[in-house]
């Protein structure tokens, strides 16, 4: 059977990459998703890799609804090239934005 598989979205930095660090060191392969640091994120899948993981970095803009069948469909191809299976073990929510405004000045477009 093959390590389980955790997907972290916004993985390539932060609590992201401490999670997939951690994660890794429990035997788990990752696939991170980042916005707009590549290099960092492909630093980090260097790091999982000498650490004896198998891992990948996918680009993913979270906000982007429309782009998400197309990523979907491009964690299915990965899976199925890399790890020979369609599914994933784990997911971690982790990708996200602040918003630095009082609660009372906040509008509803700012969450959207």
């Amino acid at each position: 059977m093959s390590n389980p598989i955790a997907l972290i979205t916004g993985g390539s930095r932060g609590l992201g990459r401490a999670a997939a660090l951690a994660l890794a060191d429990h035997g788990m392969d990752l696939i991170i998703t980042y916005r707009a640091e590549q290099a960092a994120a492909d630093e980090l899948v260097a790091e999982l890799v000498a650490r004896g993981r198998s891992a990948v970095a996918l680009p993913l803009d979270i906000g982007d609804t429309a782009s998400l069948p197309a990523f979907a469909e491009t964690v299915r191809h990965t899976l199925t090239e890399r790890w020979g299976r369609p599914t994933f073990d784990h997911l971690v929510n982790n990708a996200g934005h602040g918003l630095y405004a009082p609660f009372a000045a906040t509008q509803e477009a700012d969450f959207d």
